[in-house]
């Protein structure tokens, strides 16, 4: 018994120790992530109706930037309201800034708002 038991605690905290590599490379990933997430703020103009044309759902996010965290979905067909776009010069998209979040401006009808400060 003794045998099994020492065998299943070293098998145990090889495993751990292995979680422990990968979770010691989150970090990192995360710092990639936050490099290539602009950091623009919303707001400015008065907000501007739209619908997400997006079908099933637009994702929404915490910047103008695939790359950035998605923070939540918008189903098609909700209607959000603009208050500034902003042009992501090293993907070339346009990125609208929500009542929701940031999204992506061809998940949208309608025009561009003003230009976020």
């Amino acid at each position: 018994m003794r045998w099994t038991s020492a065998r299943a605690a070293a098998v145990i905290t090889a495993l751990l120790i292995a979680i422990g590599g990968l979770v010691v490379q989150a970090p990192a990933a995360s710092a990639a992530v936050a490099a290539s997430c602009p950091r623009i703020s919303g707001g400015g103009f008065g907000p501007t109706e739209a619908k997400v044309l997006k079908s099933p759902k637009a994702a929404v996010h915490n910047g103008p930037a695939a790359a950035c965290p998605v923070t939540d979905y918008v189903k098609y067909g909700t209607t959000v309201y603009k208050w500034c776009s902003w042009f992501n010069e090293s993907t070339g998209n346009w990125w609208t800034y929500t009542n929701w979040g940031w999204i992506y401006e061809g998940y949208l009808d309608g025009y561009l708002s003003g230009s976020c400060p």
